[in-house]
């Protein structure tokens, strides 16, 4: 059953992976998440970083991209900046859907896995039996 295991728990990251870049796209034009010091920050984009821990399991650890936010001017916008500059959060639609395509082949292996793992235990126990 081990690597069931493992394969389940590589499922849950590139599902927690997946919920991530949904994150990111829905907020992609989110310009005020937070405020400090009475200036609006837009969203940060999210994303997993997978680690093997005890017995090889992944374990997923979220941390924000630290690259500059996008800026457009827009001086009519309730959030620009008072040379009329807005930015917006650094999360790029194309990169989101190459990860997103990644994560889904990378969840439908782990799936494969647990497939043919429960067929090669169905098969042992038909010879056991």
């Amino acid at each position: 059953m081990d690597s069931i295991e493992i394969s389940a728990a590589g499922m849950r990251a590139q599902r927690a992976r997946m919920d991530l870049i949904a994150a990111n796209v829905a907020n992609v034009d989110t310009t005020s998440a937070r405020v400090e010091g009475g200036r609006h920050v837009p969203y940060r984009r999210r994303f997993a970083v997978m680690l093997e821990g005890a017995g090889g399991i992944p374990v997923v650890q979220v941390r924000e991209d630290r690259s500059e936010f996008r800026t457009e001017f827009q001086p009519g916008h309730p959030h620009a900046s008072d040379a009329g500059m807005v930015s917006f959060p650094n999360v790029n639609l194309t990169a989101e859907t190459v990860d997103m395509i990644a994560a889904s082949r990378a969840y439908e292996a782990n799936l494969t896995a647990v497939e043919v793992a429960k067929a090669m235990n169905q098969s042992a126990l038909r010879i056991l039996g």
